[in-house]
């Protein structure tokens, strides 16, 4: 099977126990013997963020890894890039139940990881456009373009969104504006602040019932205000 390395975490004197994504299998948690004698040849923690084949053997509890080779070249991954990464991480293993496959979640984690290397995608819209496929892949998926008696979102409306309630459109000036759920909607940049922290908001909202509330950890690894900003997110060096 392919996978990728979510986590890893110390197991006995020298072992890991390693949380993996995995094409045909969904989020598995392999043992590694050996893992933290970093001398040792063949013993290395494989490699976060690359496409591995893995190996495994054993029956019963947690399967040994024997081979972790990747299919692709390694991806080194900085700043906003990184912190959003494990981000995506921490909402599949909180997402997702064990050996519960989720082929097309494998497709778009991947795709992400490109999409998190280029130094022209924004974050903040690869962050989103994660969001809003996980919440398709767990049955939770919304029409973006549609409010729920039909009719298309319009860019100067104002609507309400649950999971419940689908999105329909909301009275007066309060609700979330049609353009931003426009641009969730079409992977596009969110050029204001406000807009940009509304859209995390709303998303982290729909999220929560099938991920929880307690923080995420890897809020802790966002860079500060020093750090190089990527076009379409200036201005902010808040989490995405």
């Amino acid at each position: 099977m392919r996978g990728f390395l979510l986590h890893a975490r110390p197991f006995k004197e020298h072992g890991l126990l390693l949380d993996w994504l995995t094409d045909t299998r969904g989020w598995v948690r392999i043992r590694q013997n050996g893992g933290r004698r970093v001398k040792k040849r063949g013993n290395q923690r494989p490699p976060n963020f690359v496409c591995l084949e893995v190996e495994t053997a054993g029956r019963g509890g947690w399967p040994v890894l024997t081979g972790a080779e990747p299919v692709e070249g390694l991806r080194f991954l900085h700043g906003q890039s990184l912190a959003a990464a494990f981000y995506l991480h921490e909402l599949i293993l909180r997402a997702l139940r064990p050996e519960e496959a989720v082929p097309g979640l494998f497709l778009d984690y991947w795709k992400s990881l490109a999409m998190l290397e280029s130094p022209e995608m924004p974050v903040s819209v690869v962050v989103r456009r994660f969001e809003r496929s996980l919440l398709d892949h767990l049955g939770a998926g919304l029409d973006w373009e549609h409010a729920a008696d039909g009719q298309p979102i319009e860019a100067e409306g104002r609507y309400r969104v649950g999971l419940q309630i689908g999105i329909v459109p909301a009275g007066g000036a309060s609700g979330v504006p049609g353009r931003l759920l426009q641009a969730i909607a079409r992977d596009e940049v969110l050029a204001d602040g406000e807009d940009r922290r509304r859209a995390r908001d709303l998303m982290q909202g729909l999220l929560a019932p099938h991920v929880g509330s307690a923080p995420f950890l890897s809020r802790q690894l966002w860079p500060g205000k020093t750090q190089v900003v990527r076009p379409g997110d200036a201005g902010s060096a808040r989490s995405p």
